[in-house]
């Protein structure tokens, strides 16, 4: 928008700097003969008028412009403010659960496959998305600690890939967090529109060390199973 802005800029100086260089040659024009004065003084007449109705169309492009920008500068501080209220809301929602300890997961406790994935698949609203995603935060946060959640839709194959990235895990939360995997993964195979799901562990290890790992279960086709990958370390 501030290039195309620019550009009108351009385009308005160089046409009012056209129509000055007219007018001065306008004005040089003269005749001794009082019907060729009528002819000039007519043509004049006619000049006059078009750089009226040019400089008229130019002043409602320029405040249709301003009014875009302005426009689209306020839905940008609305959209940041709503960014900053699910922030906080996320913040709020893992500080109540900080400094407890990641729980076991038992099969069917958050009935996964009740979780409205076919809405997911079909959702074409980045809002509606971002709400599911923080809907999976808050639920999965007991079993696996702080945590972001990413979804990815395939509108080509209508299937999604889940995508969690655990942090600040100490090594017992990391180990019990991947046994809860193993329980999800099993809950969560007949729901089809899941065709790949990662785990990506940014935790301390029994040195107190700083050790990331990742881990991935995909399924070649809607008819197959979620199996694991072996990752090259």
């Amino acid at each position: 928008m501030t290039i195309f802005m620019f550009a009108l800029v351009v385009i308005l100086f160089l046409f009012f700097s056209y129509q000055l260089y007219v007018r001065f040659q306008l004005e040089s024009l003269d005749s001794d003969s009082p019907k060729m004065k009528r002819k000039i003084n007519f043509y004049k007449y006619q000049e006059n008028n078009r750089s009226l109705l040019f400089l008229m169309i130019a002043a409602i492009i320029f405040c249709l412009v301003l009014f875009g920008i302005i426009y689209n500068q306020d839905t940008l501080r609305k959209d940041n403010k709503d960014l900053e209220w699910k922030i906080e809301e996320v913040r709020g929602s893992r500080g109540a659960a900080s400094g407890a300890e990641i729980e076991s997961y038992e099969e069917n406790t958050l009935k996964l496959t009740k979780f409205p994935w076919q809405k997911v698949v079909e959702s074409r609203d980045a809002q509606a998305l971002d709400n599911y995603e923080l809907q999976l935060i808050r639920d999965w946060q007991p079993f696996f600690g702080e945590a972001n959640v990413a979804i990815l839709i395939s509108q080509k194959t209508e299937t999604l890939t889940v995508s969690v990235f655990p942090t600040a895990l100490t090594f017992s939360d990391f180990q019990t967090a991947e046994k809860n995997i193993e329980t999800f993964i099993k809950e969560l195979q007949p729901v089809k529109e899941i065709m790949m799901i990662d785990f990506n562990f940014t935790y301390r290890d029994k040195t107190n060390k700083l050790s990331k790992q990742s881990i991935v279960y995909t399924r070649e086709s809607k008819e197959s199973n979620l199996e694991k990958v072996v990752l090259d370390k």
